[in-house]
């Protein structure tokens, strides 16, 4: 299973014991994903903290989790993964209404179908229009 950035920061900051438990289960139980996209987006919002003195044990915490995870991108097979998100891109855009994806969340979830891991998100929006495009394989964690 590949987690949505939502999913990684709320079990990262540990007050959702919903979220926690499954990602605590996941961890243990089999190979947990997350998209290069996400570490980018946690890494950048830690950074932002540190440089400020606040964020020096969610920076460890961080790393000890993705140390934990295996991290997935779209370069492999000479682009073919960037090529998947393209044709995600345009059946949203093509969709009737249009479905309009933060690119992050385009990403995340060609990153997912790409490597043919279940996304995992608590975005119930986001799992309502990657279905509407012919994305199935998509699990929604509620954050209570």
């Amino acid at each position: 299973m590949l987690l949505d950035t939502n999913v990684v920061s709320a079990f990262l900051r540990g007050k959702t014991p919903k979220v926690g438990d499954f990602v605590e289960t996941l961890l243990t139980t089999q190979n947990l994903t997350v998209s290069f996209v996400t570490q980018f987006e946690l890494r950048r919002g830690i950074e932002d903290l540190v440089l400020r003195g606040q964020g020096r044990r969610r920076k460890v915490a961080l790393l000890k989790f993705l140390d934990r995870c295996e991290v997935l991108g779209l370069d492999a097979g000479g682009g073919a993964g960037w090529n998947h998100a393209s044709e995600l891109w345009a059946r949203a855009k093509a969709h009737k209404p249009s479905i309009v994806f933060t690119d992050a969340d385009l990403l995340i979830a060609a990153t997912a179908s790409f490597h043919q891991q279940t996304l995992v998100t608590s975005e119930p929006g986001l799992v309502a229009n990657l279905e509407a495009i012919g994305m199935v394989d998509v699990h929604f964690l509620a954050n209570q």
